[in-house]
């Protein structure tokens, strides 16, 4: 028995009558659902992979390829469509050419979308007379340089449509390389990173702070949300990052990995986070640069919002590599997960997951009539304001903890729509959220999606008169699915934009 209990309130009509018309409306809800699920989310991915470049003095990386593939096989993980991937490699990849890519791809992403970007080249670092001092940037097929605030400006337009942007860089922006430009380092292993020429260049081979490494800093500066916002890179300010001629950079393999299923779940939340990808990425890093005496493991970094959930709890299968030069292993299998949280922590974590999935320019307003319930004498009753038109979502779960319950829409009011500032207040005429304990903490989670979800994608026990809740168990099944249905499979349209909050109300004797 859930905390908050449904009672349909005066009922008008006989109870045989009102439990037919309850399944009649969860049917409808459910095959509304299986209609608009056939409509994919519309994200997109940017791939740009360096191998060979123009001046014949940079350093060939001859895992790029692989790189690519992988890059491939993450966005395709991610649930991006071939066709809404770009892919421009070696020649293709001239700083003009990456700066118009970035560029069509902000007129061409759909709004509320998420959009993944991925380079794989040199590093490099130089002296910069104008801030007589030394810059960083991503090296170019002919040798221009793409710094973090060209990019940013690039991708500023992005930032503002999407739900979420994912970037990783497998390249150095290494601040110490020992003062060299860089050649295979051991057999097999070739740092990513070209210190170019000019004068003091050598000054810029030596450890500087981290001030102006950082994309997210420079993006956020223009606009964009820190909490909409991830950023991967394959080492410190002070590190190397390795690349292997017959698999690809040593962080891609890693991040792919553990994005494609090696990564636990060790909160037990249901789904895996950015934070559990990069925990997973950097054992995997160490593990491969152990055997090679007098080298030290390059850190995987994840910065920005680290408890995105990149890909769908579900599991989008990888496409098959396009490249006709090299072949993406499958990952190793998963690990256990040996989760430290106790069934009640990891279902608040589930709910925590979700909230950090919100867009923050979506906002909410959430009232409580009273911060703790009376068992068997109140009833819940909250007054909900968005930011934004969209679709009003309540789960609960209760202070037993067996069940998350998706109180609203539900069996006997379905009409979810809301407009931005207009006031809704739940529950409506005709059902009650009655407080029936035991004592303890409940936890709601408000959710106001731009489009709507699909209920037929959460795991459902059908309604009957007294509980007209889809409900989904609070096991590790449950968990994933309740995740999945408002950030996986549960998606019905290209925006992927909710505003959401998280609150509790205490039961009491």
């Amino acid at each position: 028995m859930a905390a908050l209990h449904a009672t349909p309130a005066r009922p008008s009509v006989p109870p045989w009558l009102r439990w037919l018309i309850t399944a009649a409306l969860a049917a409808a809800l459910v095959l509304c659902g299986d209609a608009a699920a056939q409509v994919r989310p519309a994200r997109s991915a940017l791939i740009v992979g360096i191998a060979n470049y123009a001046a014949p003095e940079v350093p060939q990386l001859a895992g790029v390829p692989f790189d690519i593939d992988s890059a491939r096989a993450m966005a395709a993980a991610m649930g991006i469509l071939p066709a809404q991937t770009t892919v421009l490699r070696d020649a293709q990849a001239t700083k003009a050419a990456i700066l118009d890519a970035l560029e069509a791809l902000a007129t061409s992403m759909a709004e509320g979308s998420r959009v993944f970007i991925y380079f794989s080249g040199h590093g490099t670092r130089w002296y910069e007379p104008a801030v007589q001092g030394c810059k960083e940037g991503l090296l170019a097929y002919d040798r221009e340089t793409l710094t973090n605030e060209e990019i940013a400006q690039r991708t500023r337009r992005i930032s503002a449509l999407a739900d979420k942007v994912v970037v990783m860089f497998d390249a150095c922006h290494s601040d110490g390389v020992s003062g060299h430009r860089t050649r295979a380092i051991v057999p097999g292993l070739t740092a990513k990173f070209y210190l170019k020429g000019g004068a003091d260049a050598q000054a810029c081979s030596r450890p500087s702070n981290l001030a102006t490494r950082g994309l997210l800093a420079e993006s956020t500066r223009l606009g964009a949300l820190r909490e909409n916002f991830v950023q991967i890179t394959s080492s410190r300010a002070d590190e190397v990052s390795f690349d292997e001629a017959d698999k690809g950079g040593i962080a891609t393999q890693a991040v792919r990995d553990c994005l494609l299923g090696r990564a636990a779940d060790r909160d037990a939340s249901g789904a895996v986070s950015m934070t559990e990808i990069e925990q997973c990425a950097q054992v995997i890093v160490e593990r491969k640069v152990r055997p090679y005496a007098g080298l030290r493991p390059h850190h995987v970094t994840v910065t920005g919002n680290r408890n995105i959930v990149p890909v769908p709890t579900s599991g989008v299968p990888a496409a098959p590599p396009e490249s006709a030069t090299a072949t993406v292993p499958a990952p190793a299998p998963a690990p256990v997960p040996t989760p430290s949280a106790t069934p009640a922590l990891a279902s608040v974590a589930t709910l925590r997951d979700i909230e950090a999935q919100r867009n923050p320019r979506r906002q909410l307003e959430v009232t409580l009539n009273q911060p703790a319930l009376r068992v068997g004498k109140d009833s819940l009753q909250l007054t909900i304001r968005p930011s934004h038109d969209g679709f009003l979502y309540l789960v609960v779960l209760g202070s037993d903890r067996k069940s998350f319950h998706l109180m609203f829409p539900n069996g006997l009011d379905r009409d979810n729509a809301v407009k931005a500032d207009t006031r809704i207040t739940l529950p409506r005429a005709g059902w009650d959220l009655v407080a029936r304990g035991p004592t303890g903490t409940d936890h709601l989670l408000v959710l106001v999606s731009d489009t709507p979800r699909d209920l037929a994608a959460l795991a459902a026990t059908a309604p009957d008169p007294a509980t007209p809740f889809t409900r989904s168990l609070n096991d590790l099944p449950g968990r994933s699915a309740l995740i999945d249905f408002f950030t996986g499979r549960g998606l019905t349209a290209s925006s992927e934009n909710f505003g959401a909050r998280l609150l509790s109300i205490q039961e009491v004797d």
